[in-house]
């Protein structure tokens, strides 16, 4: 009886992930592509990769086709370690826009089971796990970075964001048997987040000492250590090779960069209205501080995130007494970082004063380029806060008011991004990669300055060397022994 009901529980969760990738994917099943603003960048990528590979190997220093003739390496200013998928599509022999359209497929359905198996883990419980995969992966956000923004860096760092969470919540729990899997989660989370998008990369790991600054009394544990030893250790063999490629590009020659010191980004934060808007259309007005909300991008989290933060509000200062010291703690540190992360990606926060600073500072702020960036957190926190609200919900009211709450925080996130998914289908521009036409290349004359980065030497690829073909096979190696270490622990169990 144990076995069948398990069994319906992995059939629901399965069904459920494949639905919500369905109706996120919805923009992809037609024969065009929404114009996101760095739909060219993205798509010139995966040509760059497939041209790459056929001229010169597995890893390029500097791809070609790109800023003639010296190449730019993205696969470091811009991990491309995913890209190879849509790029063995097109050496396979499907056309661009089929392979990129396939791709993000993929990334959400990982998006989706990703968060199932992330939030399952961290609350124990399958119903919450869907709860959190549909408030995650139907998102204002995420819409807006698949489509209106062809991101695909920071997507690819959102699908494995609830890894990490997951990876951190079972080291500092310590409780039950699959925390001593703990440092599996945050190496394989943070390993895919730091080859898809360095700036989430560095969000994550400030999140990270944030969360353990709350929770700094769970770190005077030896087992907790033990756990974050074996994650160090892992996470440098997984990614030695990338590591080495990094240090070895910038071995090989000096940068032409442009200048990002000094460069002003607070008018690029959103305005508190478009935090928590139940609707949000196509626009393309990123200036917020300067000229406003009219015909602004849809940037945001969406009305369902408002109303989670009202219902946990309401729960504890009404009914407090009816809730362990735990379960509040839990929701006052998602709510504090979420609303943090808020206020960090919107026009109040004094970005343009902190970057007078210092020199180093300021480049460290340019570099964030918009600070909506930050709303990555706020969307990670608030979904667990909508979680931790499903669960005092039921217990305070019953388990039959608690599915009620549930389906109507799912339903409210899925109507507002599919309502945002349309309207960008009808509003917004597309574009038809046609067979045999040439993307989009930067090109930069002699002696002028280019609009990107790239090697000074003119160098414009290198194959990779056979020191990072031999720490791939460390990487590879180390990986797939953890894999079967996991697997042959668990069957003794």
């Amino acid at each position: 009886m144990k076995n069948r009901k398990w069994d319906e529980n992995k059939t629901n969760g399965v069904l459920v992930c494949l639905l919500l990738t369905f109706l996120v994917s919805l923009p992809l099943f037609t024969d065009f592509l929404l114009a996101g603003t760095d739909l060219p960048y993205q798509l010139l990528r995966i040509e760059a990769l497939k041209d790459g590979l056929r001229e010169s190997g597995i890893l390029l220093w500097a791809k070609p086709n790109w800023i003639e003739p010296k190449g730019f390496s993205f696969a470091f200013f811009y991990g491309d370690t995913f890209l190879y998928i849509p790029a063995l599509f097109r050496l396979a022999g499907l056309h661009v826009q089929m392979s990129y359209r396939i791709f993000l497929v993929l990334i959400n359905a990982l998006t989706a089971f990703g968060a199932y198996a992330a939030f399952r883990k961290i609350f124990l419980d399958d119903a919450t796990g869907l709860l959190g995969s549909a408030l995650y992966t139907m998102s204002i956000y995420r819409v807006f970075l698949l489509y209106a923004e062809a991101e695909l860096g920071e997507v690819l760092a959102l699908a494995f964001l609830p890894f990490a969470l997951a990876g951190i919540c079972m080291v500092l729990r310590q409780k039950d048997k699959d925390s001593r899997y703990a440092w599996v989660w945050l190496s394989l989370g943070l390993s895919g987040i730091l080859r898809s998008h360095i700036l989430s990369f560095a969000i994550t790991v400030l999140s990270v000492f944030v969360l353990s600054a709350i929770y700094f009394k769970r770190l005077n544990n030896s087992a907790v250590w033990r756990q974050i030893g074996l994650c160090a250790a892992a996470f440098l063999l997984w990614n030695l090779n990338y590591l080495y490629g990094i240090l070895q590009y910038i071995r090989v020659g000096g940068f032409v960069i442009n200048p990002v010191s000094g460069v002003p980004i607070q008018e690029r934060g959103v305005q508190i209205v478009q935090l928590f808007m139940g609707f949000y259309q196509a626009g393309g007005n990123y200036e917020f501080g300067t000229q406003g909300v009219s015909g602004a991008a849809p940037v945001g989290l969406g009305l369902v995130f408002l109303v989670i933060i009202m219902a946990f509000c309401y729960l504890v200062f009404v009914y407090g007494d009816a809730f362990e010291k735990e379960e509040k703690k839990k929701g006052f540190a998602a709510l504090g970082i979420g609303l943090a992360a808020c206020f960090l990606g919107t026009l109040c926060f004094p970005w343009d004063s902190i970057l007078k600073w210092s020199g180093l500072i300021s480049s460290l702020v340019s570099m964030i380029q918009s600070p909506w960036h930050f709303l990555q957190t706020a969307l990670l926190a608030f979904t667990v806060s909508g979680c931790l609200t499903y669960q005092m919900t039921k217990k305070k009211y019953g388990d039959f008011y608690g599915k009620i709450y549930g389906l109507g925080l799912a339903g409210c996130g899925c109507f507002c991004a599919s309502y945002l998914a349309a309207n960008l289908l009808f509003y917004y521009d597309f574009v038809r990669v046609e067979t045999g036409e040439e993307l989009w290349v930067p090109l930069a004359g002699e002696g002028k300055e280019v609009p990107l980065p790239v090697l000074a030497s003119g160098l414009q690829l290198n194959g990779a060397d056979g020191i990072w073909y031999a720490l791939t096979a460390v990487s590879i190696l180390a990986f797939a022994g953890c894999v079967v270490f996991i697997l042959r622990d668990r069957q003794k169990q």
